[in-house]
């Protein structure tokens, strides 16, 4: 098998960093909307111990699988092997009433807030290139997108807070452009990426889905982005037979 490049030590820290902050930061947000939404401690500490329990086994394997290789054939079953897994979840965890309930209880500009954490997926997106394991014609458009959709959504949360009539269509206009930045950073990946799928032959081949600790992104950012795009679509829509308020972030 061909060496495959490795991210420096100052990279590897920084991105598994970056991944801890946003699970940090989604369940205390998590943790936040439960509590206003008049959730019982022991209920409320409960949900939290599974969610992070969860997944703190998905991190660890992961992890595992990265640094065992088990991704760097190009036979081996990617998406069947974490991004299908995480995305399901992702559905059980959309579909749960108790979660909504506590969006719900939420400022409309909290999880646009939570969002700006995109810019660092754009840069962990540079990271991949600049360690040789990512092509530069997916990566530029990918990481560009990226810090686009983290910038806007800094924007909106502002907007949102304003409480101006026409902030509640910005942001869903908002959420539906990320959704579409995702599908199309996945879609181009894949077809760069090593495998039967393979449709775009760059150099190097996209071998971000597969080395560590780059494939956090597809394994956990991807999913976390997708339900918070949904959530807030949800919570916007439920928003707007209510006049707007003045909140903060």
């Amino acid at each position: 098998m061909t060496a495959v490049p490795e991210a420096s030590l100052r990279i590897t820290l920084a991105v598994c960093g970056f991944v801890l902050l946003v699970v940090w930061v989604t369940l205390r947000g998590l943790d936040t909307g439960l509590r206003r939404s008049g959730c019982a401690a022991p209920i409320r500490k409960s949900l939290l111990v599974r969610i992070g329990a969860l997944l703190a086994t998905w991190f660890l394997a992961v992890t595992a699988a990265a640094v065992s290789g088990a991704w760097l054939d190009p036979g081996s079953p990617r998406a069947l092997g974490y991004i299908v897994p995480a995305l399901l979840l992702s559905v059980v965890l959309w579909r749960a009433g108790w979660l909504r309930a506590a969006v719900q209880t939420m400022s409309p500009a909290a999880i646009p807030w939570l969002q700006t954490l995109r810019i660092g997926a754009g840069l962990t997106i540079i990271a991949a290139w600049a360690s040789g394991l990512a092509p530069w014609g997916w990566a530029a458009p990918a990481a560009v997108g990226d810090v686009l959709v983290g910038l806007g959504a800094a924007a909106v949360a502002f907007l949102l807070g304003t409480g101006l009539t026409w902030s509640r269509t910005a942001a869903q206009v908002w959420n539906v452009f990320g959704l579409v930045e995702v599908a199309y950073v996945v879609m181009r990946g894949l077809l760069a990426a090593p495998g039967p799928q393979q449709r775009i032959f760059e150099t190097p081949p996209n071998l971000l889905p597969a080395v560590f600790p780059f494939l956090y992104l597809p394994a956990f950012i991807l999913p976390l982005t997708v339900v918070l795009h949904i959530l807030s679509l949800q919570q916007l829509a439920r928003l707007r037979s209510s006049p707007p308020a003045a909140s903060g972030p």
